[in-house]
């Protein structure tokens, strides 16, 4: 829930919400709940116990328009940004091997002058578990995962030596790939010259 909670649409901040049931009062939308439906676990050895994971998330999501269009255009942005919101989510991310399939079905009703867009979908998450009956129980970790600091990146040095043209006796002092260089005399590239080079100091 943490992954999508705050996620805004045209009519304003979505309500977000993790119930046994999917009733909806009008008064709740844009909605989007969601569960934890199916949990099933494919055996990877015949050793400890250790499995390939799947969990399907259900979602479904909600909202209201005064015309059909207008909620066709509402749910598919909406879709969207749960996607976006999931998939681009370090805590999530980080624990996944993959995300196996994603399963969407967008349907729109009329009910008088209230037209309503829903969507079903179907979110397959797959990881990897190990159980080892003699290791000590786990430290309950912080959630959500902080993510780790990064080091911006400011620039960018792209150097150039070529398979073809090359030359084939000459050696040269400092080669900007040292490894790929191959010893004179050579019938290949690279021959350890930089024959081109750009800077990029970012941001740009």
């Amino acid at each position: 829930m943490a992954a999508i909670n705050g996620i805004k649409t045209a009519a304003g901040i979505v309500t977000v919400d993790s119930p046994g049931d999917w009733s909806t009062p009008p008064e709740a939308m844009p909605a989007v709940l969601l569960r934890n439906s199916r949990d099933r676990k494919d055996s990877v050895n015949k050793g400890m116990p250790e499995f390939t994971t799947t969990i399907t998330l259900e979602i479904e999501a909600r909202v209201e328009a005064v015309d059909s269009s207008t909620a066709q255009d509402n749910i598919e942005a909406l879709v969207y940004n749960i996607e976006n919101a999931l998939f681009t989510d370090y805590n999530v991310i980080s624990m996944i091997q993959q995300i196996a399939s994603v399963d969407s079905e967008i349907e729109i009703t009329a009910d008088g002058r209230r037209h309503l867009g829903g969507v079903k979908m179907s979110i397959v998450f797959e990881m990897f578990e190990a159980f080892d009956p003699a290791a000590p129980l786990p430290v309950l970790s912080q959630w959500p995962v902080v993510q780790p600091a990064t080091t911006g990146l400011t620039d960018v040095e792209i150097n150039v030596d070529l398979i073809q043209p090359f030359d084939a006796n000459g050696t040269y002092a400092n080669p900007p790939f040292p490894a790929s260089v191959l010893p004179a005399p050579r019938t290949s590239g690279p021959d350890g010259r930089n024959e081109g080079g750009l800077s990029i100091t970012l941001p740009q």
